[in-house]
């Protein structure tokens, strides 16, 4: 397993950053790009199932971005940031299902200054129990929430995130370890995007993440293979 704890504290933003640029730096004047393909596994009406997401980072601001699939049947990516360094497509429920996916190569088409760019995905699904929640505690005068999971010691590591009851990211933790058993998110623990509201309701994320085999502490963000996601509403009130 890679140690990932060594690389200090980095934010995950819901897996979408703009940081891909930082590791070109030798070379700024020639485009680059990454395909990145997520299985994400969560229980959905007490079954569990099975989406792909699918992720384009690149080094310069990318016009388009899209995935090619067989029969000639094409999904556009959405762009994450305003310099347009990432897309995205992330499934709403209805996109999830019962099996899990096949390994299967990718091929990411990308735009830049109208020349046309590919990457290709060789996704492998590895499976992870999807972490149980065991308690989630608010303290409203310190702003922060707590939750408390069981650790089923498969995950390479962790992630938080808060969303609002539309779903919008509120919160998102730094790197937690494979050992963790609980978290607090509060001011210094992970990047907040708004502030909670006392009396709203939210969703809290315990995310178990593993990476791919050739993953690297250099790499790793780009080697995500699969997410299983727990989830539980509470209100922001003592």
């Amino acid at each position: 397993m890679i140690n990932i704890q060594k690389i200090g504290k980095l934010v995950l933003l819901a897996f979408i950053v703009t940081g891909f640029w930082a590791c070109n730096d030798d070379d700024p004047e020639t485009f680059n790009v990454i395909g990145e393909v997520v299985t994400l596994k969560k229980s959905i009406d007490g079954e569990e199932k099975f989406a792909l997401s699918y992720y384009a980072y690149a080094n310069m601001k990318m016009d388009s971005a899209s995935i090619d699939f067989a029969g000639d049947s094409t999904l556009t990516l959405s762009s994450a940031d305003a310099q347009k360094l990432t897309y995205f497509f992330e499934p709403s429920d209805a996109g999830f299902a019962t099996t899990a996916p096949e390994t299967e190569n990718y091929d990411f088409l990308v735009v830049n200054n109208n020349v046309e760019y590919t990457a290709t995905e060789n996704h492998v699904f590895t499976d992870v129990d999807i972490p149980t929640i065991d308690s989630v505690g608010v303290t409203t005068s310190s702003e922060s929430v707590y939750v408390e999971w069981i650790n089923h010691e498969d995950a390479q590591n962790y992630v938080v995130r808060i969303l609002n009851d539309d779903h919008e990211t509120v919160f998102n933790s730094y790197i937690i370890a494979d050992d963790a058993e609980s978290f607090t998110a509060e001011q210094g623990t992970g990047s907040w995007e708004t502030s909670l509201t006392s009396g709203e309701t939210y969703i809290i994320e315990v995310r178990a993440l593993v990476f791919e085999d050739n993953a690297t502490n250099a790499d790793f963000f780009y080697q995500i293979e699969t997410i299983a996601i727990a989830s539980e509403e509470f209100i922001f009130e003592d």
